[in-house]
């Protein structure tokens, strides 16, 4: 995978953004990677079918870093919003040539030793890892057995070597349950340049809505119990949140997710007042990795949301008379 990483992040697909302290440099996400309010989404979900998803990054350019000495400052902040960090990932990539071709130099992002048990839903500073003494660099591919060095280990070993690109890379869906790893990157710090910082506040009505943001606002809408049964695949849908911000990355634009979190909190609100006399009015009634269904306690009337495709989900509102639920029922669709 980071071989594949190393191809992905060299061609640099996706838009290009331009940072207003440095005219020069140059942020391009690639892979799964979205932006929005001055923030990159990066997701890995390797649960699916498709493989386009299975990694995220962004490289970055004219920065000014010759050779991997002249590299000074390297920092981030990053938000893991869907299981932690493993594999290796969230991290910075450094390609330097040496005399036997392209090589990375691997720094992972998390807490030393392992890298792993990131926190969740809170920015996490890296702080400078210039000079980190950690053991967070792997120059492995430059040299056997050099996994875990220091920066000066580092430096000593590719210190003179060309500098020929910088990313920083998500892509460990494979390594957790529900095989997806959903993080946000903000304030990437090279040398002088700096990258996907957020954008300061909007007039009313102009608000961005990220994956995430969609998402949270989806759990505080409709409840944290509503909301695992709505896009959680596991037993007790605990990965419904990442669920839920891979399938709001596919909408076309931050418009679109806004409108999709409104219809999907009026279908549930919709289900909510035919029952409204029990404590618990929608509950989930079935569930599976690509539908579910809310249903009121009188089987008077269900939701039902049925991914229909990538880039598009529907819900079905119903009205059952009977035990046949599939009476009377009409159809929404989300992008």
């Amino acid at each position: 995978m980071r071989r594949l990483i190393t191809t992905a992040a060299a061609i640099a697909l996706g838009s290009l953004f331009i940072v207003p302290t440095a005219l020069a440099a140059t942020a391009t996400p690639f892979g799964a990677a979205t932006t929005s309010g001055g923030i990159l989404h990066l997701v890995s979900d390797t649960g699916d079918a498709g493989a386009a998803n299975d990694f995220s990054g962004a490289s970055f350019a004219g920065t000014g870093v010759t050779t991997f000495a002249s590299l000074t400052t390297l920092s981030t902040e990053f938000d893991v919003t869907d299981d932690g960090c493993a594999g290796g990932s969230p991290r910075f990539q450094i390609r330097v040539q040496t005399p036997s071709g392209e090589k990375n130099v691997f720094v992972y992002l998390g807490p030393a030793p392992s890298f792993t048990g990131c926190s969740q839903d809170v920015w996490i500073a890296s702080g400078n890892l210039i000079g980190a003494t950690d053991g967070r660099y792997d120059t492995s591919q430059v040299q056997a057995g050099t996994q875990v060095s220091t920066y000066a280990q580092a430096l000593a070993l590719v210190g003179t070597y060309p500098v020929t690109g910088i990313s920083i890379v998500v892509d460990s869906g494979w390594a957790f349950a529900d095989k997806e790893q959903t993080v946000d990157v903000r304030n990437v710090r090279i040398n002088a340049s700096t990258f996907f910082a957020p954008e300061g506040p909007k007039p009313p009505g102009t608000e961005t809505m990220g994956p995430g943001q969609a998402c949270k606002k989806l759990r505080a809408e409709m409840g944290a119990d509503a909301f695992r049964a709505a896009y959680g695949t596991n037993r007790n849908g605990a990965n419904a949140f990442g669920k839920c911000v891979s399938r709001m990355a596919r909408a076309k634009d931050d418009a679109a997710r806004a409108a999709a979190v409104v219809r999907i909190v009026d279908t549930a609100t919709h289900c909510a007042a035919h029952s409204a006399s029990a404590p618990w009015p929608c509950r989930p009634a079935r569930r599976s990795a690509t539908a579910w269904r809310w249903r009121s306690r009188n089987a008077s009337s269900f939701i039902a949301r049925r991914r229909s495709s990538r880039s598009a989900s529907t819900i079905r509102i119903c009205r059952a008379p009977s035990s046949n639920m599939r009476s009377r029922c009409s159809t929404r669709v989300i992008t």
